[in-house]
Parts: C-alpha cells; structure tokens; sequence
C-alpha cells in the first residue's frame, strides 16, 4: 500500500517518488505534473507530456506500488491539486 503525502519529511528516510505539481505556462488554469522513477539514473517510468494531471496521479501511485515504494510525495506549493480532488 502506497501513502500519499503532502511533505516529504513524513517519508522520513524511506524512498518515495516525487509527484511535482505545476501551473501550465500556456494556460495558466491548468495544473500539470512531472515525475520521474527512479530519483536518480535512468528513468523506468516517467511522466508523459499532453495526459491530464488525475492520470499521471493514478499511474504514479500504481508504479510506486509495482515497485515497493511505500510513500508518492506530491510536491504541490501552490495547492493545484489539493488532496480533496485527486483520485483515490
């Protein structure tokens, strides 16, 4: 099972993939993700530009499951995508 949390300092010294939350350069709505698996070396996974933020979500959190990581840091400063609208 995968805990999402919302500072990284909750992961404590265990590994986690960062989630990082950002506003859109072209439409300034629009909240966009990135993230990259693992932290370090090359990428098995990693986001893919033009999928809505709520699918990179899902598939992260699948990923750090499929993988053994046990926490998703969502790096959100700008509260774009507050813990009450992303999917469970």
């Amino acid at each position: 099972m995968v805990a999402v949390i919302d500072e990284k300092e909750e992961a404590g010294g265990a590994r986690y993939i960062e989630f990082k939350v950002y506003r859109s350069e072209t439409n300034p709505n629009r909240a966009l993700a990135s993230w990259r698996f693992p932290e370090v070396g090359t990428a098995i996974y990693q986001s893919k530009l033009g999928n809505n933020i709520e699918a990179e979500f899902r598939f992260v959190v699948d990923c750090a499951d499929q993988n053994g990581l046990p926490f998703v840091w969502v790096n959100d400063p700008d509260e774009l995508f507050p813990p009450w609208i992303r999917p469970k």
